[in-house]
């Protein structure tokens, strides 16, 4: 074989190797890698299953509130529910959709144009959430909004309640973030249980029940504190879940230091995925009969 030949097969072996590596490169949905990472959780959000788990979560907050009513002697205050919003309430997935399909970078942010997304008829309530609340209403149960919207939403977070259709649409039952901007959310709480016993509370996020699971303990801590005694009975029963696969701390307590780049974020939900793989202690098998080689 002459040297041209050669030469010949090797170029047309290169351009099929670079059309093999091209096939096996996946697919980019945004075009962008962290904007890429929160794409199954939009995809899940939009799903039957997950409309299915938030009827079911508004179903369970219904049994659990007539339990409270009918022990209604027990308390020496009015009795009151507290909520969050945005996908407790309301699904502001669609925002993030856009988001994703938009060009440049989003990683949980910005924000830009959010509510001018709420304020629009794509912002609706989640299944079961208007019927619960109006059920809460009939029985005499206060019910109150504590939302870290940003301080200067409270006129336009009313609005929206009061066109969904839910009860205590007025200012005195909304609580935005004030101007600090803190996403605690103690104090608010407290503005309500000085004067009514909350007997439930709703949210997509832990933030929305007690400010003890924070960020920089790290997922797993995280995780190991929702069942400790001092918290695992209130799942269900005082707590009521929605489910939100898009955003929250959980996803902040995996990369919990500021100014984070998106390099370490990397890095940190490799070591996070890297405690569960198989060379982790807990992957000891204990069924012997089937292990293979």
């Amino acid at each position: 074989m002459n040297l041209k030949s050669k030469l010949c097969i090797a170029a047309i072996t290169a351009a099929c190797m670079s059309t093999v590596a091209a096939a096996a490169e996946p697919a980019s949905v945004t075009g962008n890698a962290r904007k890429d990472t929160y794409v199954n959780g939009i995809v899940y959000q939009y799903s039957a299953e997950v409309a299915g788990l938030q009827k079911q979560a508004y179903e369970l907050a219904r049994i659990r509130l007539d339990q409270a009513l009918a022990n209604k002697a027990e308390h020496t205050k009015p009795l009151a529910i507290v909520s969050d919003i945005d996908e407790t309430i309301m699904d502001d997935t669609t925002y993030q959709a856009e988001m994703m399909m938009k060009e440049g970078s989003w990683d949980s942010g910005p924000w830009d144009g959010y509510y001018h997304a709420i304020a629009s008829e794509a912002d609706k309530p989640l299944p079961g959430a208007v019927e619960f609340f109006n059920y809460a209403q009939s029985k005499g149960v206060e019910v109150f909004y504590i939302t870290n919207r940003d301080w200067d939403t409270e006129d336009l977070t009313v609005a929206q309640l009061k066109h969904a259709g839910l009860p205590y649409a007025d200012a005195a039952h909304v609580q935005v973030m004030d101007r600090s901007g803190s996403s605690n959310k103690d104090s608010r709480r407290a503005n309500v249980t000085k004067d009514y016993d909350v007997v439930m509370y709703l949210g997509d996020n832990i933030g929305d029940f007690t400010s003890a699971f924070g960020r920089e303990m790290g997922a797993l801590k995280r995780t190991e504190l929702a069942m400790d005694p001092r918290y695992k009975n209130n799942w269900g029963v005082a707590w009521i879940v929605l489910p939100n696969a898009t955003y929250g701390d959980w996803m902040g307590a995996v990369w919990y230091k500021r100014n984070t780049t998106d390099e370490e974020k990397s890095r940190y939900t490799r070591d996070l995925l890297n405690h569960w793989k198989y060379s982790n202690k807990d992957w000891d098998v204990w069924y012997k009969g089937y292990v293979k080689d």
